[in-house]
């Protein structure tokens, strides 16, 4: 989730970032005691560690499932319509994760990175534009699948590669566009030193220019996109059930295909709206457990209790929600064959490659060990008859005779 976390900073003018949402706001000078996260690290540690140390699991699974799914998307064989968005969306998620990392350094791991100029202008808006695509991306083809199963007379005009990049491009300008405003929004103040909110954006708490902005875009995009997804996926699966009950061969071959296709992208869709909604409600029941009196810290009454469970709760909610960014290429893994086809193809030449160096350094070393024992075995054998020697040269540490004279030479 995104931005409307922020909001309860818009009323006590903290500038502060809560680690899975979308827009940076980073720690000012004139935060309120009242959001300290150090009295969080004393009274949750819990949630503090899981929100610090959990994340970088997210990334180890993310950054190589994106990477295979960006190249395999992209194989001539996978270049269809779906396969196209789904590259897009592992592009899109990988600028996200990355962009991501720089947050967790500068937030969590005091690595400052983010308090620069243009950086702190120019940081909100890829990162806002790399969050929001994502699920509109989900939205895209999933209009598509719907366009493809329940008015399959118009696939041939709607459902083409031609569309799919031009729908790509469309909403990524779009996005960058509607964040281009996120650089007037924050400014560096050379004074402190900070990435800081603008002053008039923030004039009048929640009722502020940039605290209006954020929950019409947030709300659009992250709670009528998702619920627009659910839409589509409903009569999708209806529409699904109606096609698998023909029983021409011919339908049945195809409508087998496009099965397999339709599982995987509802798969994406409803992971999508799993972990997107559910960081949307606890996000928005903020004001239901507000934080306590600070005034009678470090004493906790029920107020503070239920604060410090809803963060906790919430934390949870939001490293779950995060996975969304890392986690389709398990999903292609699991309901995709054609996708795990062509990851083995794609590891093929790399395990055979290994395996052949692997062969050739062990036969290598066999061949030197061969062939030193065969040299060994020259300059130490020798036939002795009667005592003496026949000639072949004598390995001068060997003070005995190594071979019988009833022995022959190997």
């Amino acid at each position: 989730m995104g931005l409307l976390d922020s909001l309860k900073t818009t009323m006590s003018l903290n500038a502060s970032f809560d680690g899975n949402l979308t827009t940076p706001l980073y720690n000012g000078s004139t935060a309120s005691t009242a959001f300290s996260g150090d009295w969080y690290r004393t009274f949750c540690p819990e949630a503090v560690a899981v929100d610090k140390y959990v994340t970088p699991y997210t990334y180890v699974i993310g950054f190589p499932g994106n990477i295979f799914s960006l190249i395999i998307w992209l194989q001539r064989r996978m270049r269809n319509s779906s396969g196209y968005y789904l590259a897009a969306l592992a592009l899109v998620d990988l600028v996200f994760l990355s962009l991501q990392v720089i947050y967790e350094l500068n937030e969590k791991w005091e690595v400052k990175c983010l308090d620069l100029p243009f950086i702190c202008e120019f940081y909100p808006i890829i990162f806002l534009t790399s969050q929001y695509l994502s699920p509109i991306l989900v939205l895209s083809f999933t209009v598509e699948r719907y366009i493809s199963i329940c008015h399959p007379f118009k696939r041939e005009t709607w459902c083409t590669t031609r569309n799919a990049k031009l729908v790509i491009v469309t909403t990524t300008v779009g996005c960058l566009f509607i964040n281009s405003i996120q650089g007037f929004f924050w400014s560096y103040d050379s004074k402190n030193h900070k990435c800081l909110l603008r002053g008039e954006v923030i004039e009048h708490g929640t009722a502020s220019f940039w605290a209006i902005w954020t929950w019409c875009v947030e709300a659009f995009v992250f709670l009528l996109v998702p619920l627009a997804i659910l839409f589509f996926n409903i009569h999708v699966i209806i529409e699904a059930r109606k096609l698998s009950k023909f029983e021409q061969s011919t339908l049945h071959t195809r409508t087998h295909r496009n099965s397999a296709t339709t599982v995987m992208l509802l798969a994406v869709s409803f992971y999508q709206i799993f972990t997107t909604l559910p960081v949307t409600v606890v996000v928005t029941l903020y004001y239901t457990f507000p934080p306590g009196n600070p005034d009678i810290l470090p004493t906790i009454d029920d107020a503070w209790k239920a604060h410090f469970q809803y963060y906790w709760a919430k934390t949870i909610i939001e490293e779950i929600g995060l996975t969304h960014y890392a986690g389709n290429f398990y999903i292609y893994m699991l309901t995709g064959k054609i996708f795990r086809q062509e990851f083995k193809k794609l590891m093929r030449p790399l395990i055979g490659g290994l395996k052949v160096k692997l062969t050739n350094t062990s036969m290598t070393e066999y061949s030197t060990v061969r062939t030193g024992s065969v040299k060994h075995r020259k300059e130490v054998t020798v036939r002795m008859c009667n005592g003496n020697s026949n000639g072949h040269p004598v390995d001068s540490t060997e003070s005995e005779p190594v071979l019988q004279s009833s022995e022959t030479q190997l």
